[in-house]
């Protein structure tokens, strides 16, 4: 045999050989070649089933939401990882950089400007949003919180008072109660063709009071929808913070419980231990030892113990009854464990959407500067998928539809402009930079990138979400004026500082430590 025969093979061997072979034979034949397919007791608490995508979220969706809503509110882990993602992923905001194009001098400087401008001036609040509440800067936040929180978000195209506007609708807006729509499936209130691409959204439509009284079927090309999806088979949304929602609830009650227990400690509490009495003679329920019957207690009644509670002052000097001693009150356990414990929940809810702790904790207490950098760069692959996913699904989307109605109101004049409109349409977004963990080795590292041609100046000042064209303009109207005012001495021989030489990382060098640093 290739494994220890069971206990019950083993009793049963010595009575019925035979038997107990081809028991433990039959075992082994059963058993899986992958310790994943296991359905010993081992593995009793590991689910079987195999659902589609859909199948698996659909029962459980609403509740993960509401749990998920309720740790927003109240967990800070939960809004460290939120708050990491909204100002890394959208930070300041995503500019427009227009890309139309003339047959005589190349870039069309002066339609990109009006085109950029007139962006600008939309993306304001009262502009972009039918609420007037939020900036396109904070639509874009709004959609990452909502995409991890929720599971995903709806936006709305709207024409309002001859605007192109947008409407921010949360996942709940959806009317799960329909379910068939001429031929079509109707899943979680979103109409779906045969290969599964949405055809309608049904939306809910309150009254007056906030009861939904129907529903409102609209087109897919009017609705922005933006769910956080893992499987082919999903229809609807499902939040990516599900696998460590349990961990957070856990460790925000052991937080809760810890500083309680300290509270408690902070106060010396006393009880007094005797080793004689007298039996109050009381029948019933609540017989016990007192120094006096019971009637002689001032404020006891028949049958209930005395309120003897002392209060222990400052300076007092108390003597014990025959038979008494002092035990000091102290709740069992320790809080010592608290903090690893809050560090692991971190580092493991961080890991489970692509963060480092350091990113969601902003504890950089043991972290050098090669750590922090290859920390950095694997939180930038993290946000850099989340910010091309907000371009790809929500910038490109609404842009060509506000650029048509810009030209059809006069906001922008193109004259030709729905003849061909795709060369008009040409752009790039340059979202929210990074700072560098070190400006000396990085600048080196860009002078060394430009001048090797592994670089260009747009992808260095888009790493920094700036317009190389803006840095070079301003630098050029910086240096006029340095000219003009006889400013200009030395100007151009200011050399790159030398980065300093790299020490080795090992756990008794401090040198490059970030605290330090700081």
């Amino acid at each position: 045999m290739s494994r220890k025969m069971s206990l019950i093979n083993r009793m049963l061997l010595p009575i019925a050989p035979k038997t107990a072979c081809r028991r433990e034979a039959w075992a082994q034949y059963g058993r899986s070649f992958y310790s994943a397919a296991d359905t010993g007791p081992r593995a009793g608490g590991w689910t079987r089933s195999n659902p589609t995508g859909e199948q698996a979220n659909q029962g459980n969706r609403d509740l993960i939401r509401g749990r998920s809503r309720d740790q927003e509110r109240n967990s800070d882990i939960l809004n460290a990882e939120i708050l990491a993602l909204e100002r890394n992923v959208v930070g300041s905001g995503f500019v427009l950089q227009a890309k139309v194009r003339n047959a005589a001098d190349g870039d069309d400087e002066t339609l990109n400007s009006q085109i950029e401008e007139a962006w600008r001036e939309w993306c304001r609040p009262q502009n972009c949003e039918v609420t007037g509440r939020f900036s396109f800067s904070d639509l874009a936040s709004m959609v990452i919180r909502r995409r991890y929180t929720d599971g995903g978000i709806l936006i709305l195209k709207v024409l309002l008072a001859g605007r192109y506007q947008l409407q921010l609708l949360e996942v709940d807006d959806l009317d799960s109660s329909v379910q068939m729509f001429d031929n079509h499936r109707v899943v979680g209130g979103i109409e779906i063709d045969e290969y599964r691409r949405p055809v309608a959204y049904f939306i809910k439509v309150y009254d007056e009071w906030g009861v939904s009284v129907k529903s409102q079927r609209i087109p897919a090309d009017r609705v922005v929808y933006l769910p956080y999806l893992t499987r082919p088979s999903q229809v609807r949304e499902m939040t990516p913070f599900a696998p460590a929602l349990g961990r957070i609830d856990d460790t925000n009650e052991l937080i809760d419980a810890s500083i309680e227990k300290e509270r408690v400690l902070s106060h010396l509490s006393a009880v007094v231990e005797k080793d004689t009495g007298i039996l109050t003679g009381v029948a019933g329920l609540g017989r016990g030892y007192y120094d006096a019957p019971v009637e002689a207690v001032p404020g006891a009644g028949p049958g209930q113990p005395p309120p003897k509670a002392e209060i222990l002052e400052q300076g007092t000097i108390t003597y014990l009854k025959p038979g008494e001693k002092i035990s000091t009150i102290a709740p069992a356990g320790t809080s010592s464990t608290v903090d690893p414990i809050i560090k692991t929940t971190q580092r493991m809810a961080g890991s489970s959407i692509g963060l480092s702790y350091e990113a969601v904790s902003r504890d950089m207490s043991r972290s050098t500067y090669s750590s922090a950098r290859q920390g950095f760069l694997e939180d930038k692959r993290t946000y850099m998928p989340q910010q091309q996913y907000l371009v790809d699904h929500l910038l490109d989307v609404i842009y060509p539809e506000w650029l048509d109605w810009a030209v059809l109101t006069g906001r922008i004049p193109i004259p030709d402009y729905f003849r061909e409109p795709a060369p008009y349409r040409r752009h790039v977004w340059i979202a929210s930079g990074w700072d560098w963990i070190d400006p000396a080795k990085e600048t080196g590292a860009n002078l060394t990138a430009l001048q090797t041609n592994q670089k260009t100046l747009q992808e260095i000042c888009a790493e920094k979400g700036k317009d190389w064209r803006e840095v070079l303009a301003q630098r050029k109207r910086e240096t006029d004026m340095l000219r003009k005012l006889g400013l200009d001495s030395g100007l151009n021989s200011a050399a790159v500082p030398e980065a300093p030489p790299d020490q080795p990382d090992d756990e008794n060098n401090d040198e490059e430590d970030l605290n330090d640093e700081e």
